[in-house]
């Protein structure tokens, strides 16, 4: 026999092998062109399979993935996400882009205050794609890209847009200041224009739901197609949406002039629908590209509060000066508000969920002209004004208690910022105010919030020793809300640890959220600490929280906040008693 034939005979009678390891050989390729590392989980959430730049990214080389779970790869915010795109995953689809954390080998190492000090405890920002596919539905195949600016964009907007497609009002803020840094950078020019729909809740009445959902896709697509790269529109509130767009091009107008024919087109009498518009443009040479992004929120949330029609800058430099004065005259007004005590307290009870006895009363902070409370405290410490109003409250606290000390049995939590338990001149004042009203000591509790994170843990941990050697109670607040709860709770002695009330919310539809609450309960009861739960409006919620663990709780259902602390004299459902 010929030997070239039977060399092709010989070829033929292989397995087919040679194919399929090029195909697979160039699957891997089109993966790695998009991505950095490919990792495949498994149902029992650990990882099987790992591949790409691991030692550069996590320290460990590929197979030392193996076997890990993959969730501690991530910053512990961007798990609940994480988890819940990949548990609705079947077979045949696919999730993502999602924008996540991914703690890189020295974040994950401890982070030490250090670390934490010059940023390297933060991870680095990815991108994270996802599928199943058939016949391996058991199997989740993932892939994780390093993010630049553009893909961090595209992440955002995918996971963020409204029903026409534009996206919403933090995702828009986002690539409106990218679009204007990127704009700035390479020498161009661009415009932000403003878009408000008046009066629309008769248009909606005369064309109905459906109609108006048509009529939502089809503005929302005139106001992309109008912006600078076909996705830099966004709805900022309800009604009124921003465009970013090349500057000089009349593309507010146009836009404003194709809504209006697209709401007389869908309208049943024709009568269409009033738009207003507004074009500001950069002109922001002057400022530096901080300044330049402050003005471009600032417009934003100007638009958002108050329309079109009383937009008083038509650029971005009159836009930050504006906002200059604006916070000179709120910090002037906060001032005199603290220094003239013109604040009030609304006591909530804190009520010992299995006796329904009160506790205490937490003190909540409110302001006249029914200004928002959690809005005002974080200007206050946006400002570096937090720390004389933390200080303000804890005197009005003191005097309260003190003008009651005969006759009330009234304890009070107060607040205290991470960003004044930080700073040297609040501490000293703190500490000798508290040192001269020790006598009530075991009646006032402080609680540390999580609004302004804690870097220096040691320097607070001493604080937290010595107000507790001098009898005050200590509490952490907002537990969970934060990336570093669990950081606090190893570094802070404290007495009390309040849960953040969205783990209440989702308690009694989420296992996982069950599942976190127990496991925080069981390591509070070996450390010796109470634990609390806010936003407490259901029986259901009570009973679950009870079964749990969970010693105390807040909430109406056990009562709202009220000018003066109240008892319920009875055993009625939902009412605290006064503890004996």
């Amino acid at each position: 026999m010929d030997q070239s034939k039977q060399k092709r005979d010989a070829e033929a009678a292989k397995p087919d092998s040679e194919p399929l390891r090029a195909q697979r050989d160039r699957f891997l390729a089109f993966a790695f062109a998009a991505s950095d590392l490919l990792l495949e989980i498994g149902d029992d959430s650990l990882i099987r399979y790992a591949l790409g730049a691991t030692s550069q990214l996590l320290g460990r080389a590929p197979e030392e993935m193996i076997g890990l779970g993959w969730l501690e790869l991530f910053a512990p915010e961007d798990r609940p996400i994480l988890v819940a795109k990949i548990g609705g995953l079947t077979a045949g689809r696919r999730c993502g882009p999602l924008l996540a954390t991914m703690m890189t080998a020295e974040a994950a190492a401890g982070q030490s205050a250090e670390a934490e000090a010059r940023g390297a405890g933060t991870g680095i920002k990815v991108i994270f794609n996802a599928c199943r596919i058939p016949d391996h539905e058991k199997v989740v195949y993932c892939t994780i890209t390093v993010a630049n600016a553009a893909s961090a964009k595209q992440a955002r907007a995918a996971a963020q847009r409204t029903d026409g497609g534009l996206l919403q009002r933090e995702a828009f803020e986002a690539a409106a200041v990218e679009t204007l840094e990127a704009a700035r950078a390479a020498g161009e020019d661009v415009e932000f224009t403003f878009i408000e729909l008046v009066d629309a809740e008769p248009f909606r009445e005369r064309v109905g739901l459906d109609r108006w959902h048509a009529f939502c896709a089809d503005a929302g697509a005139v106001m992309r197609e109008g912006s600078i790269d076909s996705d830099s529109a966004g709805a900022i509130a309800q009604d009124r949406f921003g465009i970013v767009h090349a500057a000089g091009a009349a593309t507010g107008m146009e836009v404003r002039r194709q809504l209006q024919e697209l709401a007389r087109a869908f309208d049943p009498v024709g009568g269409g629908l009033a738009v207003e518009q507004a074009t500001i443009g950069a002109g922001a040479e002057e400022l530096t590209s901080e300044e330049a992004a402050q003005a471009v929120v600032y417009a934003i949330n100007k638009v958002a509060s108050n329309g079109t029609a009383k937009m008083a800058f038509s650029n971005l430099s009159a836009s930050f000066h504006e906002q200059v004065s604006e916070t000179q005259e709120r910090i002037s007004a906060f001032k005199a508000v603290v220094s003239e005590n013109r604040f009030d307290f609304a006591f909530q009870p804190i009520v010992d969920l299995a006796t329904r006895e009160i506790s205490h009363f937490e003190a909540l902070t409110r302001f006249a002209k029914g200004e928002s409370p959690y809005q005002t405290i974080v200007f206050a410490e946006e400002v570096g004004l937090i720390q004389d109003f933390d200080l303000a409250c804890t005197r009005r606290a003191f005097d309260y208690l003190a003008e009651r000390v005969d006759h009330s049995p009234v304890s009070l939590a107060v607040n205290l910022s991470g960003q004044s338990l930080q700073n040297d001149a609040f501490i000293d004042a703190l500490m000798a105010l508290s040192t001269e009203n020790k006598d009530l000591a075991g009646r006032l509790m402080f609680e540390a919030t999580e609004s302004s994170r804690i870097y220096d843990l040691e320097r607070v941990g001493n604080v937290f020793q010595t107000l507790k050697g001098l009898g005050f109670s200590m509490c952490l607040d907002d537990f969970g809300a934060g990336a570093a709860s669990f950081q606090y709770l190893r570094a802070l002695e404290v007495d009390y640890v309040k849960i953040d009330g969205t783990y209440t919310r989702r308690l009694l539809t989420s296992d996982r959220d069950s599942l976190m609450l127990r496991n925080l309960c069981d390591l509070c009861r070996d450390l010796r600490i109470k634990t609390i739960a806010e936003m407490i409006e259901l029986e259901d919620q009570v009973a679950k929280l009870r079964d749990l663990g969970v010693h105390m709780g807040q909430g109406y259902l056990l009562g709202p906040p009220a000018p003066q602390p109240v008892f319920s004299g009875g055993a009625e459902v939902g009412g605290a008693r006064r503890r004996a």
